[in-house]
């Protein structure tokens, strides 16, 4: 697949090429590719004002056309192609206040954030690497293209980023990249913590998380992060983790489970987090918490498949034994139902056991409890065994 994309992308550079402008595969795709990693996207930059792209390829969407950027579909596959350009300050720490289109490759390369993500490949994919950025990349170095004071006070969010590689690559932060994150950790409050969340996440899945943490205890940058900076049971628990989590959801999951007097609303409001993320931290605090306590089916019924890893990644941190991912996706597909709609019986079922009673909250109680008997294998789901049940039960 790495090949399929990479051979696209050097058609679509050489269709620009043959109009007669510059065209380099940039970024990330360079970096992973030379890091034997993953590529699900590659970008492309460009000499050619989006105008011009427009002119070379039939199917354009102009996504930042203000920026120079467009995306060009290219036999069913995306490339976001952007206009070699420089930028100016950044008044409100995330735009560029202006942004000038250049010709030269290496004034486009400048005002990239790290020397790893600053290297381009031509069409027969050679490397233009003007910061050295390979060398950095075979040192595990992560180092800001020129001063890392001014590529932070640009936008603070690199900062962040910083840590986020660190996470996934397991490179060591170079000794100006830490001291300019000690010196300028204030500004990442001027940023949006929606661009915060998703760096914050990304760091949460990064194989070498905990060399993250050192370093965001080592810098101080906890303590502009969101609830991890308002409190030190919090930031004691933080520490603990040693190994990635799979979603915000379970960390705010682990989180709450060890401090559980920062309620998970707390988080998400925070944080500005959906409301689909509170559901979900809530629901695995709940089963993590009934796992040692309840019927193992009853728990695993609850458990949504999306939610799988997470629920075993939080038990293996709180329990000694537990079940693997495939282990509990068997003991599903073999409970008695799946839903409740499977249930023999539903709520006029039992209003008619129990002719002589007000209708009231009881009634979903029953139920409730009838479908755990079920799920629990203490009872048959048959209508007939269930009312025997309930009538001798409840009378």
């Amino acid at each position: 697949m790495k090949a399929e994309l990479f051979k696209l992308a050097q058609q679509v550079v050489q269709e620009i090429r043959n109009y007669g402008f510059q065209a380099y595969i940039v970024g990330g795709a360079v970096r992973d590719l030379l890091l034997d990693r993953t590529v699900d996207d590659i970008d492309i930059a460009t000499s050619a004002y989006p105008d011009q792209i427009q002119k070379i390829f039939p199917k354009v969407i102009p996504t930042g056309i203000e920026h120079g950027t467009v995306l060009v579909r290219y036999q069913s596959t995306s490339f976001e192609v952007t206009t070699f350009r420089t930028e100016t300050s950044y008044s409100d720490f995330r735009r560029p206040d202006a942004v000038s289109f250049v010709t030269d490759l290496k004034e486009d390369l400048a005002r990239r954030d790290f020397t790893m993500n600053a290297i381009a490949m031509d069409q027969s994919l050679q490397l233009i690497d003007p910061y050295h950025g390979q060398n950095d990349i075979n040192k595990k170095l992560i180092r800001t293209v020129g001063r890392a004071q001014e590529r932070f006070l640009e936008d603070p969010l690199r900062m962040m980023r910083a840590i986020r590689f660190q996470s996934q690559l397991g490179f060591e932060l170079a000794t100006e990249v830490l001291q300019a994150i000690d010196d300028n950790r204030k500004w990442l409050e001027k940023i949006a913590l929606e661009r915060i969340a998703v760096e914050w996440e990304k760091t949460l899945k990064g194989t070498y998380f905990h060399d993250a943490i050192q370093s965001l205890l080592r810098t101080g940058l906890v303590n502009h992060i969101p609830i991890l900076s308002e409190n030190s049971d919090i930031q004691e628990s933080f520490q603990t983790l040693h190994g990635p989590l799979p979603s915000f959801a379970s960390f705010i999951a682990y989180m709450n489970l060890n401090v559980s007097d920062i309620a998970i609303s707390d988080w998400t409001n925070k944080w500005k987090l959906s409301n689909q993320i509170k559901k979900s931290s809530r629901l695995l605090v709940q089963l993590v918490q009934d796992y040692p306590k309840e019927p193992f089916n009853w728990v695993l019924y609850r458990l949504p498949e999306d939610l799988i890893e997470e629920f075993t990644i939080l038990c293996e941190l709180f329990y000694k034994d537990t079940f693997t991912q495939e282990e509990i996706k068997m003991l599903q597909k073999n409970l008695v139902i799946k839903d409740r709609s499977e249930l023999a019986i539903n709520g006029q079922d039992i209003i008619s056991f129990f002719p002589n009673r007000a209708k009231g909250s009881w009634i979903q109680n029953m139920l409730l409890e009838t479908e755990k008997a079920v799920v629990s294998e203490l009872i048959k789901n048959d209508k007939n065994g269930i009312r025997e049940w309930l009538q001798y039960d409840k009378q």
